[in-house]
């Protein structure tokens, strides 16, 4: 089965490319098949999976525009013709209104 792959940020610059198409047996996981492209690309390692070869909670995975939880990822059977959509996670910020000076204080 064919599934594409599109990358943001700094997970496109360790591809090289904002999308790639790979072929994969039927019963492949999402979390699988994000290790096979883990082995085919050294710079995508140290930002997709830990030293235990597990991945990273902070990344942000969805499929044809629906996030996928990371509890899913091991059990989500692709079913072929998908797109998986990686992004490096965000963090940060205060939350609030908006209002907030960046630098820590209360904007005047």
């Amino acid at each position: 089965m064919d599934v594409e792959f599109e990358f943001h940020a700094t997970l496109r610059d360790a591809v090289g490319e904002k999308t790639l198409s790979r072929r994969f047996d039927d019963g492949t996981t999402v979390a699988g098949a994000i290790r096979s492209l883990v082995e085919e690309c050294d710079d995508l390692r140290p930002l997709v999976v830990r030293s235990d070869g597990s991945l990273r909670a902070h990344l942000s995975v969805s499929i044809d525009g629906d996030p996928l939880l990371e509890a899913d990822r091991s059990g989500r059977v692709l079913e072929g013709g998908e797109t998986i959509v990686l992004s490096p996670g965000v963090a940060g910020g205060k939350g609030g209104d908006g209002d907030e000076d960046r630098t820590g204080g209360d904007a005047a």
